[in-house]
């Protein structure tokens, strides 16, 4: 479970403020918000990227202490563009200490065509393939995604939340998401959605 008590968040504006919440495992979160609102500020802060005042714990443990239970990664200019889709996903299976099997990703993903490419090649949908492949390599208890469907078309997706399915149903995980697919996101399972509004975040049917 990730605990999060009285939260208060500013970045160049305030974000929110005294928050607090519990997110549990075998559920998906979809969080809310209008565009600028702070959505990916708030999975920094659940990262320790952006100051915050108040507490999170994973597990009742630190981040400094959960890191290899967290897998965030927020966005494609986060790579490296002379590595490629390999370096990655084997660096990640090794920081992540994973036994997921990275060929099985590599597959599915349809990454296999250009595994050895380096990444300044790739389109976007390219790169968001690779995010999404890391994710799973990762086998993280606590998996952090922004926009992670930005760029890929629809059948992709769907692809995509038939897997989130699958890690809910079998795993114990708990996924974090924020989405401008607001439908689609509607398949998911045990699905709770908050909206960022206001300096709160509440849940929303």
């Amino acid at each position: 479970m990730i605990k999060v008590e009285n939260l208060t968040i500013t970045s160049r504006q305030p974000i929110l403020k005294a928050f607090s919440f519990n997110f549990e495992k075998d559920n998906i979160y979809q969080i809310m918000a209008e565009n600028g609102a702070g959505k990916s500020t708030f999975l920094r802060a659940l990262t320790q990227l952006v100051k915050y005042e108040g507490r999170i714990v994973y597990d009742n443990k630190s981040y400094k202490q959960s890191k290899e239970k967290v897998f965030f990664f927020e966005d494609n200019s986060w790579f490296s563009d002379d590595l490629n889709s390999l370096d990655y996903l084997d660096l990640t299976k090794k920081l992540w200490h994973s036994t997921h099997s990275i060929t099985k990703e590599i597959e599915f993903w349809g990454i296999d065509e250009f595994r050895k490419l380096p990444i300044k090649k790739y389109s976007l949908g390219m790169k968001q393939k690779l995010i999404i492949a890391m994710y799973f390599v990762s086998d993280a208890p606590y998996l952090l995604m922004d926009e992670i469907t930005n760029g890929l078309d629809q059948e992709t997706r769907e692809k995509f939340y038939f897997r989130l399915n699958e890690l809910i149903d079998r795993n114990n995980k708990c996924i974090i998401l924020t989405s401008h697919y607001a439908n689609e996101i509607k398949k998911l399972h045990n699905l709770t959605t908050l909206k960022l509004e206001n300096l709160s975040m509440n849940e929303v049917n």
